[in-house]
């Protein structure tokens, strides 16, 4: 997620210093490539940018990649990534990761998902999140293997003792 964070702040940095002339009456940026988009804008709320693009590589496997964030002035910021990737015997495969953060709590998710040639399917996505009133978290993942879905989670308090997810 710390990649995504830089490459996200850099690409919002270069489009708004690129493209400052475009910017319009909100303090929005957009500019377009052969292959994606970034755009960008700032207000009296916080600050958001979001960068997509789509790619085909030699053997025709295409891939589409998009990442967004925020930042707010009262500290909330958040940010989401994802890659979707197609080849041509029928493969896909995705990736997608988020998190988020603020004075109420945080909260992150990482998952992944591969359907096979063959019409096979697997993937798993795990969860956190923290009150950051109360301490209490939740932990979880859920599984998908042989065609099954497992769901396992736990939710503790800030003590580290267990409890009864609501």
């Amino acid at each position: 997620m710390k990649n995504f964070r830089t490459t996200l702040t850099a690409l919002t940095a270069v489009a708004a210093l690129a493209f400052a002339s475009t910017a319009d009456a909100s303090g929005g940026v957009r500019a377009r490539g052969q292959n994606g988009s970034v755009g960008a804008v700032a207000g009296q709320r916080g600050v958001a940018g979001r960068a997509a693009g789509t790619t085909t590589a030699a053997d025709g496997t295409v891939t589409r990649t998009s990442a967004a964030g925020f930042k707010g002035t009262n500290g909330s910021r958040g940010a989401r990534a994802s890659t979707t990737s197609v080849s041509p015997d029928g493969t896909v495969t995705r990736n997608a990761d988020a998190a988020t953060s603020g004075a109420r709590g945080s909260a992150s998710s990482q998952g992944s998902f591969t359907r096979s040639a063959d019409g096979t399917a697997s993937g798993s996505r795990s969860t956190s999140a923290t009150n950051a009133v109360t301490g209490n978290s939740y932990s979880g993942s859920t599984t998908l293997s042989d065609g099954a879905v497992s769901h396992t989670g736990t939710c503790t308090t800030a003590a580290g003792e267990t409890i009864t997810c609501r």
